[in-house]
């Protein structure tokens, strides 16, 4: 499965996300020519990337069911998961990416040392490293930090509270399974550094201010001669 990669097709499924737009819009949105932007969606290879509607006025959208089928075929999704993505991609996506992918209201990437393809794995691994983590501390509002911190500091403890953190973020993959966020999370170094920067963060901030607990990590650290938190 293709995808929209580091060229002009990219930078016009980039510039129209969330848009449903007439060819004449698109050029000035991307800076592409309008004989280009015909030509790129007149061809063979795009037709999977967008959606063309209107029968007077021709206007152009970006499809992006091509997202889940290249997840699909690098790790084990079921179909309801698939579908979700799917949905997720096509309701929720844009206006994630209108808020946290844009600089002076316009959707930018940097589309030379990655594809659009390879960014938006990696935001989706990201996310779900931070969603899963959250998902599995936290209990009725609170979370749950007795598991963490008994494995850092070598004994049982009884921990809970509470974490400042941007969750709206969160919202894009809030109702992927599971089993989903788990092998989204396992695909990238993205989603495993995201996953395990919220234990660091959580014990960063506890032995900051008790010393008693950074002396007992700190011994069982040097004692193990690894650290606890090792990323993988």
């Amino acid at each position: 499965m293709k995808e929209p990669g580091k060229g002009e097709l990219a930078q016009l499924f980039i510039s129209i996300i969330g848009k449903e737009v007439t060819i004449e819009e698109t050029s000035e949105i991307s800076g592409l020519e309008v004989e280009r932007i015909a030509e790129l969606i007149s061809s063979q290879d795009s037709l999977k990337f967008f959606n063309k509607k209107g029968k007077k006025e021709l206007k152009i959208c970006c499809d992006y069911s091509w997202v889940s089928k290249n997840l699909s075929q690098k790790i084990k999704l079921r179909t309801r998961e698939i579908d979700e993505i799917d949905d997720i991609m096509k309701t929720k996506f844009p206006k994630h990416a209108e808020k946290y992918w844009s600089e002076n209201k316009k959707i930018n990437r940097d589309l030379m040392s990655r594809t659009l393809g390879e960014w938006i794995e990696s935001e989706l691994s990201f996310l779900a490293g931070f969603s899963l983590w959250f998902r599995e501390k936290e209990l009725d509002g609170n979370l749950d930090l007795s598991t963490l911190i008994s494995d850092a500091v070598g004994k049982n403890v009884s921990a809970s509270g509470n974490i400042e953190f941007d969750r709206e973020r969160l919202v894009l993959l809030k109702t992927l399974t599971t089993n989903a966020l788990t092998a989204i999370k396992d695909m990238s170094p993205a989603g495993k550094i995201a996953y395990r920067s919220m234990d660091v963060a959580v014990i960063k901030g506890i032995s900051d201010g008790d010393e008693n607990y950074a002396e007992k990590m700190k011994g069982r650290t040097l004692t193990q001669k690894t650290a606890w938190w090792k990323f993988w």
